[in-house]
């Protein structure tokens, strides 16, 4: 990280050429010096509002110049803003609250009025004041280890829980996209996932801007339509997406010309669907590891590589105390990007951070290729099972299945169930059919199974009509472990 005795997020974002191009969207396009302008207004508003340096505010705005100069004008008084969907429901945005202490809250004008807390502004009366406003406010000078913003985890395996960031984190933010995409400040950005999600939030804002390039943003939740539409609208060079959204985006044709690198993260991206896009685009499929605590992302792999490699600054450890299971194990990341910990004692989880940084509850393998020692996304620890005494790894097990399904089910995926005290694991598949008959479906999914080892071989077939996902798209595996008991 480059040394500095103090710095800001917000600033060290807004160093772009003046008259250079930093937002792009269907509502407006501001350069580096309009958008430098309205955060530093948006700063003032904040202090207005009461919000002190330190203290914490909630955003749940849609994507656009708002939500930018909203989140870093929080950062550029010394606030700590925390970003939340704008779906979120009132009640838990009233629990969010309660858990973050935040102060104050700019959200969506029906949000705003469905909270019922004289501490929620909606978005028209904020911009009214924005507008009139002409006063900028001063610049706070953070250490590199204060807190800068919070995002909550998806909860996905409990609870959600404040995961603190700390201003450190956007002085490298264009490593990943300088250094493997080959980003310059010509490029523009574009992500089709939200901006209260890590991944583009780290990875397309914060790099983008840091490099001084163009973040192309939309309001509208991503489609394959809406995507095409700001394809050819914008005409982005580096694209950013999650596993989920590419299927669907290949599936209705979408034409990536003008797009030539493509990343991928969020969740594990199938071999088959790295193959189909490859098919389809000329533009390399990166995929991606990374995680709402270590923000950036931490593990690469390009269409050449035999494994993940470490990204750019970041320094991986294998967790010795735990050692491996079937060949599997956990590992720690240490990156100027990973957060300073959670907002409130995690004793649930088995995420943790520690002297070596951050380690998730994922497991990984590592292979030798011709690149050197690269390592394999091997799931959760809790996706590596013994099932009739033998190590069942249900990741790659689930990939197996997805091969023999391409092209007969829209999506599948295995669900461990059971496990506690006196029970057994079992194995279970949940499956989309789409337009296919469900009868069918099963016919098809039966034969495809057939050939696997009993022990590999799910105990029952759920047919469903979506698989349900968090908002950042990932699967909710343990809402489906609820539906299989």
């Amino acid at each position: 990280m480059r040394s500095m005795t103090s710095m800001n997020a917000a600033d060290l974002l807004l160093r772009g050429a003046p008259t250079a191009e930093a937002i792009v969207s269907r509502e407006e396009t501001l350069s580096y010096a309009g958008l430098r302008n309205r955060v530093a207004r948006s700063a003032f508003l904040w202090q207005r509002y009461g919000l002190r340096p330190g203290k914490r505010c909630v955003i749940g705005l849609v994507d656009g110049t708002d939500w930018v100069a909203a989140f870093l004008g929080a950062i550029w008084m010394g606030g700590v803003p925390i970003a939340i969907s704008p779906r979120t429901e009132a009640s838990l945005i009233r629990d969010l609250i309660d858990d973050s202490g935040a102060e104050a809250m700019l959200l969506e004008d029906e949000s705003a009025a469905a909270v019922g807390d004289s501490r929620a502004l909606g978005r028209r009366e904020w911009r009214e004041r924005l507008d009139d406003c002409s006063e900028e406010a001063v610049l706070h000078k953070a250490k590199a280890d204060e807190p800068a913003f919070w995002l909550y985890s998806s909860g996905t395996t409990g609870r959600p829980k404040g995961i603190v960031h700390h201003h450190r984190a956007a002085d490298c933010a264009d490593a990943f996209a300088r250094e493997v995409l080959g980003a310059t400040p010509q490029d523009r950005f574009y992500s089709t996932s939200k901006l209260f999600f890590a991944y583009p939030l780290a990875n397309a804002l914060f790099a983008g801007l840091r490099l001084g390039a163009a973040v192309v943003l939309d309001a509208e939740w991503p489609n394959p339509d809406a995507v095409a539409r700001n394809i050819s609208c914008f005409r982005p060079s580096l694209f950013f997406s999650v596993p989920t959204l590419y299927r669907r985006l290949l599936e209705a044709g979408v034409d990536f010309t003008g797009v030539r690198a493509a990343v991928s993260a969020g969740e594990a991206c199938p071999p088959e669907l790295a193959e189909a896009w490859q098919r389809a685009s000329p533009a390399p499929l990166v995929n991606g590891y990374g995680t709402t605590e270590t923000l950036s992302l931490m593990l690469y792999r390009t269409p050449e590589m035999d494994g993940l490699q470490p990204t750019p600054l970041t320094r991986v450890q294998v967790d010795e105390e735990e050692g491996f299971r079937d060949g599997a194990g956990r590992l720690w990341f240490s990156h100027p990007a990973v957060a300073g910990g959670y907002s409130r004692v995690v004793t649930h989880d088995s995420a943790r951070f520690g002297p070596g940084g951050f380690s998730p509850g994922d497991l990984f393998r590592e292979t030798a290729g011709s690149m050197g020692k690269t390592w394999r996304f091997a799931g959760r620890s809790d996706q590596l099972v013994k099932v009739f005494g033998r190590w069942v790894d249900t990741v790659s097990l689930e990939q197996a299945i997805g091969q023999r399904l391409a092209g007969q089910v829209e999506e599948s995926c295995i669900v461990p169930v059971g496990g506690g005290e006196g029970s057994m694991i079992s194995l279970h598949l949940f499956a989309v059919p789409g337009a296919r008959d469900p009868a069918e479906a099963g016919r098809i999914i039966d034969e495809a199974l057939a050939g696997l080892p009993a022990y590999l071989r799910p105990e029952a077939v759920h047919l469903l009509a979506d698989l349900p996902r968090t908002e950042t798209g990932k699967l909710r595996r343990a809402e489906l472990s609820k539906l299989a008991r």
